[in-house]
C-alpha cells in the first residue's frame, strides 16, 4: 500500500509538471497576440562528426491555437539515399498539458516527396499531421536524422511566419576544434554563445519573446525579415566530391571543377550540326538567337532531381539523345551549342520567384538558388537566355528570374552578377477600346491591348490556350459581369530583349449601363482599376515595390442619339513618390473618350510615406470605381 501511494503522487507529480511545461495558459499573454500557433520550446543541434557523418537532433513543442495552426505543427521529415531518419518520437497534449496521444513512427505516412512537376526525383518524405478535434493542443517531437555531406548543413528559422510565435528556440552547431566554418546571421542581435573542449567546439545561438506579428501590405518577403542562421563548413564533402571554399569565387571554381566539367560531350555529328544551322549568320548574336530556336525546337523541360542530380547536369550527350533535360542540363547543353560556334557563356545560378531575391553577396553558400540560367557576356550587350522554355524570346527572362544577383560558375571562379531590371517604363500595358453603346444597356465593340516587359506574360495562358478555353480564361482576367468574347486573335512579336504580345478582341457586355428615370450611368474604368489598402497609422516596415508598371487606356464609347452630349470634362490627376496617376473625360462628337494613365515604381521607401501612398491608391480606387451619369432625351 505504501509503494502504490508513492505511486500515486509520483503520477501526479509527474502530471502537474506536464501541465506547468505545455498548459496553454501559461503562455504569455503577448505570444498569443496574433498567433496561429506558438513554439513553447525548440532545440536544434547539429553535430559534425566527419564530412561525410552530419548528425541532426531536433525536439521541438509547439501550441496549436487554432485551426489555421494546423500547417505549423505538421512534421515533415525529408530523406533520400544520402539523408537517413534514425529515430522519431513525440507526444500530444492537450490545452492542460495532458498526454492525449502518443506519436511513433508509425504514425506518418511515407510519401514522394516531389515537387509536382519533377518526372524524376529521389526524395521521399515522412508525414505526421494530427487531425485535431478540439483546439488548442500542443505537439511535442523529437527525431534524428543523418546526413551523409557536409554541403548543405540545416539551417535554423524559427519564426518563418508572420503567424508563428517564439517563446524559446535555439540551435547549436557542434564540430571539431580544428574544423574552420562560416557562419551568416539575420536578425539576431547577439553573437553566438562558443564553448569549447578537447573534442569539439559548440556555437549556440537562441532566440525568446518573438511574437507574431501583423501582417502588413507592400513588404519584401517575410523570409527577408526572419530570423535566419546558415552555417558553411569551409571543407565541404558531397555526393563524393571534396573541395574547400570561402567565397563565391571559391564556389563557382569548386561548382565548375566537380558539378560541370566534363559534362559538354557532344559528338562530332552535333557539332557538323550547329555549323550547318549558322553557316549564314553575320555576328555572333545572330548565332546565338539561331541556337536558341533549335534548343527551343528540339528539347522540353524536365525537372530531375535525383542524388547529385540535385545539383549536377546531367551530360549535354543525354539531352541530345532523349530531347528533354532540367533547367541545370538544358543550360549546360545550349553552353555545349554555343562553344562549337566559340561564343563563350556562363552557367548561372539564381534565386527564381516572382518576388525578387538575390544571392548574398558576402556569403557563398549552395542554399541560395533555385534555378539555373544561361548568361551570354557579348561585348557591351550580356544577354540572358530562359533555356527551360519553348516559347520565351532570345534575351528576355521576364519577372521570374530579373533584377537579381546571381552567381556565374566559370573555368576562372564565379563571378556574382544582376539580371536585368524591367522598370516601369519597360512594363507597359496599353489599351484601346472602341464600343457602342446599344439599347441604352449594352457595349458592343472591339478591344486591342499590347503587353510589354514583365507584363508580357499577363495574357499568354490564354495566348497558348485551345479555342474552346480561350474565352473562359479571358473572363477571368476581365472580371467584369455578362461579357463574352469573339474573333480572338494574338499576336507575338518576339523582338530580342523586348518582345510583346498583342491582344485583339471583338466583346461584348450586356447590362453595362443602368437607367434611372430619364438618367444612365456607364462606369468609368471599364477593364482596368487598382485596389486600395487599408490605413495603418503605425507601419513598422518599409514600403517594398517589388516591380513598377504603367497601364494605358483609352476608351471610346459611341453613344446613341437619344442621349444628351452635353458633358463637363473631367480631368483628375494625382501623385506621390510612388506613382502616379491621370483620368479625364469628354464627349467629343457623339463618343465618350476616356483616357487612363496609372504608373507604379518599384523600390523601397521609408515607412512615414505610407499613409501618402494609402491615400493616393484611394483616390485612384475611387476614379476606377466611378460613373457617368447621362441624361436621355424625350
Amino acid at each position: 500500500m505504501k509503494y502504490i501511494i508513492l505511486s500515486f503522487f509520483a503520477i501526479i507529480a509527474l502530471q502537474s509538471k506536464a501541465q506547468l511545461r505545455y498548459a496553454v495558459e501559461s503562455i504569455p499573454k503577448e505570444l498569443k497576440v496574433r498567433a496561429a500557433a506558438t513554439i513553447r520550446n525548440e532545440s536544434m543541434h547539429v553535430e559534425m562528426r566527419a564530412e561525410n557523418d552530419v548528425l541532426l537532433r531536433v525536439k521541438k513543442a509547439i501550441t496549436v491555437h487554432n485551426k489555421s495552426g494546423d500547417y505549423y505543427a505538421a512534421v515533415p521529415i525529408h530523406y533520400n539515399k544520402s539523408v537517413a531518419i534514425k529515430s522519431i518520437k513525440g507526444t500530444v497534449y492537450d490545452e492542460y498539458g495532458m498526454p492525449i496521444h502518443k506519436i511513433t513512427a508509425k504514425n506518418f505516412i511515407d510519401i514522394s516527396a516531389a515537387d509536382g512537376f519533377s518526372m524524376f526525383s529521389d526524395s521521399r518524405l515522412k508525414l505526421y499531421q494530427y487531425d485535431a478535434i478540439q483546439y488548442p493542443y500542443t505537439i511535442e517531437i523529437a527525431y534524428e536524422i543523418q546526413y551523409k555531406q557536409n554541403l548543405v548543413i540545416p539551417s535554423w528559422n524559427p519564426n518563418y511566419s508572420p503567424q508563428l510565435a517564439i517563446e524559446h528556440s535555439e540551435y547549436t552547431f557542434a564540430a571539431a576544434p580544428t574544423v574552420e566554418i562560416r557562419s551568416h546571421a539575420q536578425h539576431i542581435s547577439t553573437d553566438p554563445k562558443v564553448e569549447k573542449n578537447e573534442k569539439l567546439t559548440t556555437y549556440t545561438w537562441e532566440v525568446s519573446n518573438i511574437p507574431a506579428i501583423k501582417e502588413e501590405n507592400y513588404t519584401r518577403s517575410f523570409r527577408e525579415q526572419a530570423v535566419h542562421v546558415n552555417i558553411v563548413p569551409k571543407k565541404i564533402s558531397y555526393y563524393g566530391k571534396t573541395g574547400a571554399f570561402d567565397s563565391w569565387e571559391d564556389f563557382g571554381n569548386w561548382y565548375y571543377d566537380n558539378l560541370l566539367t566534363g559534362k559538354q560531350n557532344l559528338d562530332e555529328t552535333a557539332k557538323s550540326k550547329v555549323l550547318d544551322l549558322i553557316k549564314d549568320c553575320k555576328h555572333d548574336r545572330e548565332k546565338a538567337k539561331r541556337l536558341y530556336q533549335y534548343l527551343q525546337e528540339k528539347t522540353r523541360y524536365v525537372s530531375i532531381q535525383i542524388g547529385i542530380g540535385g545539383l549536377e547536369p546531367f551530360s549535354a550527350r543525354d539531352v541530345q539523345k532523349y530531347g528533354y533535360g532540367d533547367c541545370k542540363a538544358l543550360v549546360n547543353y545550349m553552353q555545349n551549342l554555343l562553344t562549337f560556334a566559340d561564343i563563350p557563356s556562363y552557367y548561372c545560378i539564381v534565386e527564381a520567384g516572382n518576388k525578387k531575391e538575390s544571392l548574398k553577396p558576402n556569403f557563398a553558400n549552395v542554399q541560395d538558388g533555385n534555378h539555373i540560367i544561361l548568361c551570354i557576356p557579348f561585348e557591351n550587350d550580356t544577354t540572358w537566355l530562359e533555356c527551360t522554355s519553348q516559347e520565351m524570346p532570345f534575351g528576355f527572362l521576364g519577372n521570374f528570374t530579373d533584377d537579381r544577383l546571381v552567381l556565374a560558375c566559370t573555368p576562372d571562379g564565379g563571378k556574382v552578377l544582376r539580371t536585368p531590371t524591367y522598370s516601369e517604363k519597360d512594363n507597359r500595358q496599353l489599351r484601346t477600346a472602341k464600343l457602342q453603346l446599344l439599347d441604352l444597356s449594352n457595349l458592343q465593340g472591339t478591344m486591342q491591348t499590347q503587353f510589354f516587359g514583365t507584363q508580357y506574360d499577363n495574357h499568354m495562358d490564354v495566348f497558348r490556350a485551345n479555342n474552346a478555353e480561350k474565352p473562359k480564361l479571358l473572363a477571368r482576367h476581365y472580371d467584369i459581369n455578362n461579357i463574352s468574347f469573339d474573333n480572338i486573335d494574338y499576336v507575338k512579336i518576339d523582338q530580342d530583349s523586348d518582345p510583346s504580345i498583342t491582344e485583339n478582341l471583338s466583346i461584348s457586355i450586356g447590362n453595362i449601363a443602368t437607367k434611372t428615370n430619364n438618367r444612365i450611368q456607364i462606369p468609368s474604368s471599364l477593364f482596368n482599376s487598382f485596389g486600395s489598402i487599408q490605413r495603418n497609422e503605425n507601419r513598422q516596415q518599409p514600403i517594398y515595390i517589388n516591380r513598377g508598371f504603367t497601364d494605358e487606356d483609352r476608351v471610346e464609347i459611341t453613344l446613341p442619339e437619344n442621349v444628351n452630349k452635353l458633358m463637363t470634362p473631367l480631368k483628375k490627376e494625382f501623385s506621390c513618390e510612388m506613382g502616379n496617376y491621370s483620368f479625364s473625360a469628354h464627349i467629343e462628337d457623339d463618343k465618350l473618350i476616356t483616357n487612363r494613365i496609372l504608373t507604379i515604381k518599384q523600390g523601397t521607401y521609408e515607412p512615414k510615406l505610407y499613409n501618402e501612398f494609402h491615400e493616393f491608391l484611394r483616390m485612384v480606387s475611387q476614379t476606377d470605381k466611378g460613373r457617368f451619369t447621362l441624361e436621355i432625351l424625350q
